[in-house]
This record gives C-alpha cells, structure tokens and sequence, in this order.
C-alpha cells in the first residue's frame, strides 16, 4: 500500500468513527439502548489467560482481537461523552 493510499485510508476511517460516535451518542439518549451499550463497553471480548492458552507468543488474532476491543471502547466512550455533553 502506497503512503497515499494509506493517508486516505486513515480519512476514511476516522470519518467513519466520528460518525458512529455521534450515532451511537443519539441513540444512548434512549435508556435501554444506553444500558445495553455501557454493558459493551464493558464486557470483553478477548480471551483471558485462563481460558485459551495462545501459547508462549499470543498469535495475531490474539492482537488483532484486542485491538478491536480497545477501538470498541474507545468508540463508545466518545459516544458516552459526546451524549453527556449534550444532557
């Protein structure tokens, strides 16, 4: 991938973000669907040691796991922000 491609690859995406935070922060205005994305973000998705071994070195859908975990929360507690702003 060229540095180009990657440069508006990254805009993409981070348009894509804002605009599921400022969705996500709408629709927390509802109390169920709030609770329902507060248990989300605190639930976690990735394995903990205990239950899968990965092995000496976690493999890369180990990582590429979390990541997507820390983006998720990340994500809504933007969304959880924006929404306290907005109260």
């Amino acid at each position: 991938m060229t540095i180009g491609n990657s440069i508006h690859l990254e805009g993409r995406i981070n348009a894509h973000r804002r605009l599921l935070v400022e969705l996500l922060s709408v629709v927390a205005t509802v109390p169920e669907a709030r609770a329902a994305l507060i248990a989300m973000a605190r639930d976690n998705e990735t394995v903990n040691d205990h239950e899968e071994d990965p092995g000496i070195e976690p493999d890369a859908a180990f990582a590429a796991q979390q990541i997507a975990d820390d983006e998720l929360r990340g994500i809504l507690r933007a969304a959880m922000a924006r929404l306290e702003t907005k109260l």
